[in-house]
């Protein structure tokens, strides 16, 4: 019994830490990817393209701004200022990303999924696809924390 509750406090403690560790990794990864394809929103207006999803103005639109929002939450959620809202923003871009490459699966589509715009290539859309529920999981582990903070 005594061994349980130890293991308990020991894990309890060990929270904060699995969760700093997890807001730094998903920050970080937009912050890349964003910096990725705001270097070169063209080629991302390309990738975005090849989904078959949007107009191509709506996704010129996209690679413009697209990059910048992922920078800027994923700073917000780094540094710790406005962790819920760089949260739900970053979360939403997941389940959008997330859909888009399951269409793209689906519909039998051979493209990158220009996640990191020009910077991994031939990553295509099966390797990305678990990536991001690995992401997704890791935004659930940010939001189970009690409304103390992220």
């Amino acid at each position: 019994m005594e061994n349980h509750e130890m293991s308990s406090r020991q894990m309890h403690r060990f929270l904060p830490t699995l969760r700093l560790a997890t807001r730094v990794v998903l920050a970080g990864i937009f912050v890349i990817a964003g910096a990725a394809k705001a270097y070169d929103p063209a080629g991302f207006a390309i990738e975005i393209q090849r989904y078959q999803l949007v107009p191509w103005l709506v996704g010129a639109i996209v690679a413009t701004y697209l990059p910048w929002l992922e920078m800027i939450a994923g700073a917000m959620l780094f540094v710790g200022r406005l962790k819920r809202g760089a949260l739900l923003i970053l979360t939403l871009l997941l389940v959008i990303f997330t859909c888009a490459l399951a269409s793209a699966m689906i519909r039998g589509l051979g493209i990158d999924c220009g996640c990191f715009g020009k910077t991994f290539q031939a990553t295509g859309t099966l390797l990305p696809f678990l990536r991001n529920i690995f992401l997704l999981a890791c935004a659930a582990v940010l939001w189970s924390e009690r409304s103390e903070g992220v």
